[in-house]
């Protein structure tokens, strides 16, 4: 019988990681601790569940100076990476500015742009378990229908696709009725708070997510230290409190809610029900918060 897989498709960055040690100061100096590390919300999922121990192949699109580097990060994480070059652009930039528990970027999307997923090919008995998207690779991109119908394909053949709404900045600038004929496709939705507040105009997180469920989709709502709640189409919303932090505290919440999907994707591939799902995203959301970064800093020992 086939192992179980996930498949990942999405942003490749490279991260400026930027935490200020204060507020920072306009047109003068604010002491920072600056370090340049990969990410990319896919990126990030996909290294997330190699760390867990998950099968999960990724697909991502890399400047031309950029594959190896990207390529070593995968593997250390026991990800099977198909990367394309793009042999004109760059790789995918972000200036992560990290302050107390909030973050402000600002995102070059780069070779990310010109991902082509067509030559994506799978048989019945060999498709993946759960199709992982994020919005970041429909936003500004033209045209979409190709990651759709790499949707549609995944669930006529049973499997789930987890799709993250990663940016109520960039859903916005397209609209939530844009949004939503994309995410009718997936199977199951994670957003935070204030995106599930634009596309829902709903601030009670519990209507929020059982405003996704009128679209079709399960919908799971993250609330940071306060959570998650989530609910079926079927079902009205259940509350899962935060799992405890460790002794470090909150450190840096870049890619809580990428490793909180891996922990989810990981539980749903051994066949977890939605709340156990969601529990372990929980679980691993917390212990990403208390390091530096946006990924594990080793794959985990089995």
């Amino acid at each position: 019988m086939t192992t179980p897989w996930a498949l990942v498709v999405g942003d490749i960055i490279d991260d400026v990681h930027v935490v200020a040690e204060g507020p920072i100061r306009q047109n003068t100096d604010t002491l920072a601790n600056i370090q340049v590390r990969p990410g990319g919300s896919a990126a990030n999922t996909a290294c997330w569940l190699g760390h867990l121990g998950s099968s999960v192949n990724f697909l991502g699109r890399v400047g031309v100076d950029d594959e190896v580097r990207h390529r070593v990060e995968f593997e250390r994480f026991g990800v099977d990476a198909t990367l394309q070059v793009e042999p004109e652009g760059h790789t995918g930039t972000i200036i992560v500015i990290v302050q107390g528990s909030s973050r402000t970027m600002l995102s070059d999307r780069g070779a990310n742009l010109t991902l082509d997923v067509s030559d994506i090919r799978f048989q019945d008995d060999s498709a993946p378990r759960v199709l992982h998207l994020t919005g970041y690779s429909f936003f500004h991109r033209e045209p979409i229908d190709d990651l759709v119908n790499l949707m549609d394909r995944v669930v006529q053949r049973g499997g789930d696709v987890v799709l993250d709404a990663s940016s109520a900045g960039f859903l916005a600038d397209h609209g939530a009725n844009w949004w939503w004929e994309i995410a009718r496709h997936a199977t199951v939705l994670r957003a935070n708070e204030d995106e599930a507040h634009f596309l829902t105009g709903s601030t009670d997180p519990n209507e929020a997510v059982e405003g996704f469920t009128h679209h079709g989709v399960t919908g799971i709502v993250t609330l940071a230290e306060k959570g998650a709640v989530c609910a079926t189409p079927h079902q009205s919303a259940t509350y899962l409190p935060a799992q405890p932090l460790g002794p470090e505290g909150l450190v840096d919440p870049t890619g809580a809610g990428d490793s909180f999907s891996a922990g989810l994707i990981s539980k749903l591939l051994l066949g977890g029900s939605l709340e156990q799902a969601v529990t372990e995203g929980l679980r691993v959301s917390a212990l990403a918060v208390t390091q530096l970064g946006a990924r594990p800093w080793s794959r985990q020992k089995h």
